[in-house]
């Protein structure tokens, strides 16, 4: 071969190899995310947030012979459902849980449930669910859906100066006395009704809290989200069975339905649940 030769030789071979480590190192042009399988995949998923607790349910689709390695679950502080819903997510979206979750130990097969503690109050989770096969593969997303948890529980409120009970905190969730610094509801009976009060009624000194009337309700999860247009007022009357929206002095909100209301004149109390928002001006619970 001529000097000249090898000089164009030498300069095919390099071409040649830089188009190689090019193409190689863009991959094919134009390709998308990859698809994940349809097969199995949860759906009709539910979350009910608790304090600091998600519980989640969800159906599963599954014939009885398909060899399942368990769920990813999924909780982002953005939605991801348009985006990735039917496609494999990206590394930088990861589950929850980084084994697959097995299932709970309820012999229905129809449907599975899990428990997830220990996260913040306040922060809206926007929750999914995968099903993982034995090699990896994922199916494409359950729904998704966005909750965010919050405290709530049940007190036992005594009439007003009849006992040490006779206020509660939803800040601190605890009794305090009715005319308490911290106490943001009391009650007493009068002619036949029971009353719910603002403790600024018994002293012009201390918080004022602000009452609304949700009417007749299944539970107390019932209108999970509230846009009032009515006045609130500073004392109101209640009925078992029943919800009402307090305004607390500090901003927040706290639903409430009254679950039984019993003993006569002093001796009475009432039985109350509750769900407390810890983020000022929202009416999300």
């Amino acid at each position: 071969m001529s000097k000249t030769g090898k000089i164009n030789y030498y300069i095919i071979s390099s071409f040649i190899l830089i188009m190689t480590v090019l193409l190689a190192g863009c991959g094919q042009p134009g390709k998308g995310p990859r698809m994940a399988v349809s097969e199995c995949a949860p759906n009709n998923l539910t979350v009910q947030s608790n304090d600091s607790q998600l519980y989640l349910k969800w159906d599963t689709d599954c014939a009885d012979n398909v060899v399942l390695s368990g769920y990813y679950v999924y909780l982002q502080k953005s939605p991801t459902y348009d985006k990735y819903h039917d496609a494999v997510p990206p590394k930088k979206i990861k589950p929850f849980n980084p084994i697959p979750y097995p299932g709970d130990t309820d012999p229905d097969n129809n449907f599975e449930t899990m428990l997830i503690e220990n996260l913040d109050n306040g922060v809206e989770y926007y929750v999914s669910v995968r099903t993982v096969f034995p090699d990896r593969t994922v199916t494409v997303s359950s729904n998704e859906v966005a909750v965010m948890c919050r405290p709530e529980g049940e007190f036992t409120l005594d009439f007003r100066y009849a006992g040490l009970n006779d206020g509660f905190s939803f800040k601190n969730g605890q009794h305090v006395r009715a005319d308490d610094s911290d106490n943001d509801i009391y009650f007493y009976h009068k002619d036949g009704f029971d009353f719910i009060a603002s403790p600024s009624r018994l002293n012009g000194f201390i918080r004022e809290s602000k009452f609304y009337s949700l009417g007749k309700t299944k539970n107390i999860y019932q209108y999970p989200d509230l846009d009032l247009d009515i006045p609130p007022v500073e004392r109101i009357p209640v009925m078992v069975g029943e919800s009402y929206l307090v305004e607390t002095a500090d901003g927040n909100s706290a639903k409430i339905r009254i679950e039984d209301a019993y003993g006569e004149g002093q001796e009475r109390k009432l039985r109350i649940k509750y769900i407390y928002q810890t983020i000022k001006g929202l009416m999300r619970f």
